[in-house]
């Protein structure tokens, strides 16, 4: 995004693959003009070095020329020596103050100041380079002025960075009058960047300019949508999603995203039209063929997802997207050794992809039992891609659940310890698995030491605090756990997974439940249809006695999950309440037959405590006398 964009290298007027423009000055002399053309001959081989030796000659022959001047500033920026480019800027500012070299050299030294982060000193220069520009412009036709955008564009950088969002504001609206387009492209740019800091109404009001300056800009059409999604207003996104389709019919993106919203509208028919439209129009049909999959997984509805896929396999049988598409739809319904023969099909050139599928073809196979298996498939992956975190968390899960966690422990130490050095530190999902491995083999303790640590060197990194809650609270301390992840709301308040721990964990203890409820509530407002969700906030309706409420949240969040114990058993309890026997055994049931299928238990004592309930409720009694 450009007004996000280093600036150092920018100092230099122009990208270094562009050779320098033709003098708007009269070069007086005959030599000085020769070294400038060769040293136009140097930039168009990349030749800096020797670009700069003929522009300093230059400079030598004609001193009185600006032009030469900023030319030769250009050089130095480009070849790294800033305080004598800045010097040939200010040199040039001499001999024209008032004209177009004049306006460049203040531009010029505006990027500079913003290099060094002296945001007045860069404002001062800015305006100047924008006041010269106006000025040259004045009287001419519209289509003779002649404006360089960068000057408004970086001193609304500048005044946004000093806090004045106004000013920012009115730089942008200012470039957008004398030229509509760039400053639609502004205003697009600063939407965006408060799009990334999560700054939604701020974002959707610059974008909303963006677009009535120049209703063509597609970008910002998308952009807007993706404001209007993560402010959960599914009518306005619609709109901004048809309004990019009106500039752009053959939008995948767009196509897409109108037919997930249909979905979620509860509108297949016309999900199917616009998922019809995205293979007419699409230039790779099996990347899309995996979207449309995709999207009809989320929407729970695996049947169709699957039909997309096996049509795409008859035209493409071994299109490795597809074929781990297909993975993935099976392995989300328990399908496990159809799922682990798919990812074993998945073969090609891209390496990341077939290093996802075999991580994905081991955890099929642990849960068939074959943990051996498992550990084989791993083993040609990770020769190839020693490095690969997913492969070594994968191979971390084989060895936890084949009872080897203290070997799995030791080799992602060792890994972790060699990756120390990096840039930014080893990755969380690193940290995630190693922290896995040490709570499998009863060290804790360990666990959260680590992870407190790296957080200490990596305080807002996000996945690292998660991880850190999880190992708190499976090492027996909820509160510390509660208040790690009340730090991570601090940070990122719309986590809606954090919202979610911290309600559930003091549902489970029945204590805070109005506060658990509104965190709830404001975690299913950023992500309606998760179905763990909608549990957290059926059990918190249980702890508070209102059962019929509970049932209702809890079959919901059974409707959209394949089975899940943890869901089954919230269920079963709420049908025992509610005087509904005869539904809560086939809950347990479901739960218990979830186990069989490969399900997960939440704790050591889960599947124990479900079959005892199942015996109270199936136990014969004797008859009273």
């Amino acid at each position: 995004m450009l007004l996000l964009a280093p600036l150092l290298l920018a100092v230099a007027a122009a990208a270094p693959e562009r050779p320098v423009q033709a003098p708007l000055d009269r070069i007086a002399s005959a030599k000085a003009y020769s070294h400038y053309l060769q040293a136009k001959q140097a930039e168009l081989k990349s030749d800096w070095r020797s670009a700069l030796e003929e522009l300093q000659s230059a400079v030598a022959f004609d001193s009185a020329s600006a032009s030469l001047r900023m030319a030769l500033a250009d050089a130095y920026a480009r070849t790294g020596y800033l305080g004598r480019a800045e010097a040939e800027a200010r040199r040039a500012l001499e001999s024209d103050p008032g004209g177009p070299t004049g306006a460049e050299a203040h531009l010029f030294l505006g990027k500079a100041a913003v290099a060094r982060h002296q945001g007045p000193e860069a404002a001062r220069e800015l305006r100047e380079a924008i006041r010269l520009q106006s000025q040259i412009a004045k009287g001419k036709p519209p289509e003779e002025a002649v404006y360089d955008p960068e000057a408004w564009r970086l001193l609304a950088q500048v005044e946004l960075e000093a806090g004045d969002e106004g000013a920012a504001a009115r730089a942008l609206d200012d470039l957008a009058t004398r030229l509509p387009a760039e400053g639609a492209e502004s205003l697009r740019d600063l939407g965006h960047m408060y799009l990334e800091r999560h700054d939604l109404a701020r974002a959707e009001s610059y974008l909303r300019k963006a677009v009535q300056q120049d209703r063509h800009d597609v970008e910002a059409w998308r952009r807007l949508a993706e404001v209007e999604e993560a402010r959960h207003r599914p009518e306005e996104e619609r709109k901004a999603w048809e309004s990019l389709l009106r500039e752009d019919p053959e939008d995948v993106e767009g196509l897409l995203a109108l037919g997930r919203l249909a979905l979620r509208a509860g509108d297949p028919t016309s999900a199917r039209a616009w998922f019809g439209q995205v293979l007419v129009v699409s230039r790779d049909e099996p990347g899309s063929r995996a979207s449309v999959a995709f999207a009809w997984l989320d929407a729970r509805r695996a049947p169709e997802a699957m039909q997309v896929l096996e049509e795409g396999l008859v035209a493409f049988p071994k299109e490795p997207r597809l074929l781990y598409a297909k993975g993935l739809v099976l392995q989300d319904q328990r399908r496990w050794e159809e799922s682990a023969e798919a990812f074993a099909a998945v073969a090609g050139d891209d390496g990341d992809l077939v290093a996802s599928a075999r991580a994905s073809q081991s955890y099929s196979l642990v849960h068939l039992g074959r943990n051996a298996e498992a550990l084989q498939v791993l083993g040609p992956a990770l020769a190839a891609r020693p490095r690969d975190v997913r492969l070594l968390s994968a191979r971390a899960f084989v060895l936890d659940r084949s009872g080897r966690a203290a070997e799995s422990a030791e080799a992602l130490e060792q890994e972790l310890r060699a990756r120390k050095g990096e840039v930014g530190g080893p990755p969380a999902e690193l940290y995630e698995a190693l922290s896995g491995s040490l709570q499998q083999c009863g060290r804790s303790a360990e666990a959260v030491r680590l992870l407190k640590a790296a957080v200490a060197e990596r305080p807002r990194e996000e996945a690292l605090r998660y991880a850190l809650a999880v190992a708190q609270d499976k090492g027996g301390e909820p509160e510390a756990a509660i208040a790690t992840m009340q730090a991570l709301l601090e940070i990122d308040p719309e986590h809606a997974d954090a919202m979610n721990f911290v309600g559930y964990s003091w549902a489970e203890r029945g204590v805070r439940l109005d506060e658990a409820e509104r965190l709830l509530s404001r975690a299913l407002d950023l992500k309606p249809d998760n179905a763990f969700f909608l549990d957290s906030l059926g059990w918190i309706e249980f702890q508070k006695g209102n059962y019929v409420r509970a049932v209702a949240l809890l079959e919901h969040a059974d409707s959209l999950t394949e089975p899940e114990p943890t869901i089954l058993e919230h269920l079963g309890d709420a049908y025992r309440r509610t005087r509904r026997p005869a539904d809560a055994a086939r809950a347990y049931r479901r739960a218990l037959a979830a186990f069989e299928e490969g399900a997960d238990p939440e704790g050591p004592t889960q599947r124990t405590e479900i079959e005892r309930k199942l015996r109270e409720l199936t136990e014969v009694r004797p008859a009273r006398r």
